[in-house]
C-alpha cells in the first residue's frame, strides 16, 4: 500500500507542478495597479491559463487525497516535493530552453533523499478520530503562525511580501494534507453528507480557498526567488509535523537509519530550495 501511495503521489506532484507553471505566469502577466486586493482574482477569473492551471490543482489535489487513502501523510506529503522536479522541464518547455546541468544535478539530490526516506522510514497512520481536542494546541499554534505572516504580507512590499505570502501558502498547504487524510478516512465510513456533521472539512474548504488565495498573491507580489521556496519547503514540514503531532502517525526505524532520515530530509529541502530559486532566476 506504500508503494501505492508513493506512485498515486508521484502523479499527484506532476499535476502539481503544471498547475504551479501555468497559474505563476497567468498571475505575474496581471499589471501591478490591476493586482491589488479583490482585482487580482478578477483578472485571473478571465484568464483561461490561470483556469488550465486550476484544472491541474484540483486534479492534483483529487490524487493527493487518493494517496492519502493508501498511505501515511509522513509518506506522502515528502514525495509531494518532486514538483519541483517536474516543473523543470515543463518551465524549460514552456520558456524555450534547455535544462541546466546544475538543475539535473539537483533534482538528482532531490529524487535520492526521497528514495532513501521512503526505503529507511516505516511510516503509519495515526488516529482518524474527529475529536478537536488533538487539534486544539497544533492549531492555536499555527493559527498565530498564519497570522503573523499575514501582517507582515499585508505590511510590506516587494520581496518581503513575496516572501510572507509564499510562506504563508506554504504554511496552509501544510495544514491540508493532514486534514485531507482525516477527511478521506471519514468518507468511507460516513459517507459525503455524513462528511457534513463534523469539522474537519469546513477546516478543509475553508485552507484550500486561503492557500489558494494567498499563492496567487505571492506569485503577483514579486520575487518569486523569495516566495516559491518557501512554499515548496513550508508545505511538506507542516505536514509532517501535524501528522505527528494532531495525528499521532508514526515515523519508525532504527539505529543508523535515524541518521539516514535525517541526511535524506536535509537533501530534499537543500535540493527543492535550490530548484525553486533556479526556476525563479530562468523565469
Amino acid at each position: 500500500m506504500d508503494w501505492l501511495a508513493v506512485a498515486v503521489a508521484l502523479v499527484a506532484a506532476l499535476c502539481f507542478a503544471g498547475s504551479f507553471v501555468a497559474q505563476q505566469h497567468a498571475a505575474a502577466a496581471v499589471p501591478a495597479e490591476r493586482g491589488k486586493g479583490l482585482r487580482l482574482f478578477v483578472q485571473l477569473a478571465r484568464s483561461p491559463l490561470w483556469w488550465a492551471g486550476a484544472f491541474g490543482d484540483g486534479l492534483g489535489f483529487a490524487l493527493q487525497a487518493v494517496a492519502l487513502a493508501f498511505g501515511s501523510v509522513v509518506l506522502v506529503q515528502p514525495v509531494l516535493v518532486t514538483a519541483m522536479v517536474f516543473a523543470l522541464p515543463l518551465a524549460a518547455w514552456w520558456n524555450g530552453r534547455r535544462i541546466a546541468r546544475a538543475d539535473l544535478v539537483w533534482a538528482a539530490v532531490v529524487v535520492a533523499g526521497l528514495a532513501v526516506f521512503t526505503v529507511v522510514g516505516d511510516s503509519s497512520k495515526g488516529s482518524m478520530s474527529d475529536a478537536a481536542a488533538p487539534w486544539l494546541w497544533p492549531g492555536l499554534t499555527f493559527g498565530l503562525v498564519c497570522l503573523g505572516l499575514w501582517l507582515v504580507g499585508w505590511a510590506a512590499k516587494g520581496g518581503l511580501k513575496a516572501l510572507a505570502f509564499g510562506s504563508l501558502a506554504g504554511v496552509v498547504y501544510g495544514i491540508i494534507a493532514p486534514l485531507t487524510e482525516l477527511v478521506v478516512a471519514h468518507l468511507g465510513q460516513v459517507g459525503v453528507l455524513g462528511l457534513f456533521g463534523s469539522w474537519p472539512i469546513y477546516a478543509l474548504i475553508i485552507c484550500l480557498l486561503a492557500g489558494t488565495a494567498w499563492q496567487q498573491s505571492a506569485f503577483h507580489a514579486g520575487d518569486l526567488g523569495a516566495s516559491l521556496p518557501a512554499t515548496q519547503v513550508l508545505e511538506p514540514v507542516v505536514a509532517v509535523i501535524l501528522g505527528l503531532w494532531a495525528l499521532r502517525a508514526s515515523l519508525t526505524t532504527h539505529g543508523l537509519g535515524w541518521v539516514a532520515l535525517a541526511l535524506a530530509g536535509a537533501a530534499m529541502v537543500l535540493g527543492t530550495v535550490q530548484l525553486a530559486r533556479r526556476a525563479a532566476s530562468a523565469r
